[in-house]
């Protein structure tokens, strides 16, 4: 996501940097033909259209890169929701369960909206609570892989 925002920061200064500078030239070689109020008003007009243009431009762009974004999260849902293996998705600091896959509510046996409403603690045996939490507790940011350990059906 930071490179998306480098190329539209780029691509802003670019076009700015080009459109001052031509338009500038253009403006001067114009004022030896006109009187000083009509390329004052012809200046005007000009910023005028940058700013159309770059807020066109930013809208295409943003536009473009936020229907890539959401095309990404629907394949990548689209496989976490398929998945063959019963899978979740658990909020770290709340341990509440976010997300669930098909397999595990075919294997499981609640429905999504049950699922939805149960923290990681709610499937875990009583006995193992407390070392579900303290391996919540040491997880790492991004996906985590933490064994194989008993749920309740």
């Amino acid at each position: 996501m930071r490179a998306v925002a480098l190329k539209i920061a780029a691509l802003y200064t670019l076009a700015g940097i080009l459109w001052i500078t031509l338009s500038d030239r253009i403006l001067l070689a114009m004022q030896r033909h006109f009187d000083l109020g009509f390329v004052l008003f012809l200046s005007s007009i000009k910023g005028i259209c940058y700013v159309l243009l770059n807020g066109v431009m930013l809208y295409q762009l943003i536009r473009m890169y936020t229907r890539r974004l959401a095309n990404s999260e629907e394949q990548y849902r689209s496989y976490f929701e398929e998945y063959s293996d019963h899978r979740w998705i658990v909020n770290r600091k709340t341990l509440l369960i976010v997300a669930v896959n098909n397999a595990a509510i075919n294997y499981y046996g609640y429905s999504r909206e049950e699922f939805l409403k149960m923290s990681a603690l709610d499937i875990k045996p009583k006995e193992d609570i407390k070392e579900c939490i303290l391996l919540f507790r040491n997880l790492k940011a991004g996906l985590n892989d933490i064994g194989e350990s008993r749920h309740l059906k």
